[in-house]
């Protein structure tokens, strides 16, 4: 999923993922360093921490799936000539999900949708690379049992 509706609650969200997104990721979100000043955080930082996250508990961390989310939406209202209203502020619109929107082992939610977006978008190669090692699997159990 590159694009298209990401339900929460009853709300539709139309989401994008391209090119952008990167940049509507750092114009919202910051990092504070040691110092008081801040930096633009890089979507980069949020994708590892899901999948870091992710591997070790087998559910990904809520904040950057939120952040990731979000940064699709404000891409596809970068272009949008209907614009998908999300509030005055990242805080704003996440206050706005009902509680049971927050239940990451939910099957078919909105982590699922966000997660499948870093897939596609950030992993596109990974389909090909299972795809790829299942047929060579495959190929290698064919070739043992060919010498019986």
């Amino acid at each position: 999923m590159d694009g298209g509706i990401i339900e929460v609650g009853g709300v539709e969200y139309p989401v994008a993922c391209n090119a952008f997104t990167p940049i509507a990721y750092s114009r919202e979100f910051f990092v504070e360093r040691k110092d008081g000043s801040r930096r633009p955080k890089d979507i980069n930082e949020a994708i590892s921490v899901v999948l870091d996250v992710s591997a070790a508990s087998n559910i990904p961390p809520i904040v950057p799936l939120l952040e990731i989310f979000y940064a699709c939406a404000k891409t596809y209202n970068a272009t949008a000539k209907e614009k998908t209203d999300l509030g005055k502020s990242f805080e704003d619109w996440v206050c706005g999900f009902p509680q049971s929107e927050f239940d990451l082992e939910r099957e078919g939610g909105w982590a699922s949708d966000v997660m499948q977006i870093i897939k596609d978008n950030f992993f596109p190669n990974a389909k090909a690379d299972v795809e790829a090692a299942t047929a060579e699997a495959s190929d290698a159990a064919a070739s043992a049992g060919a010498g019986e």
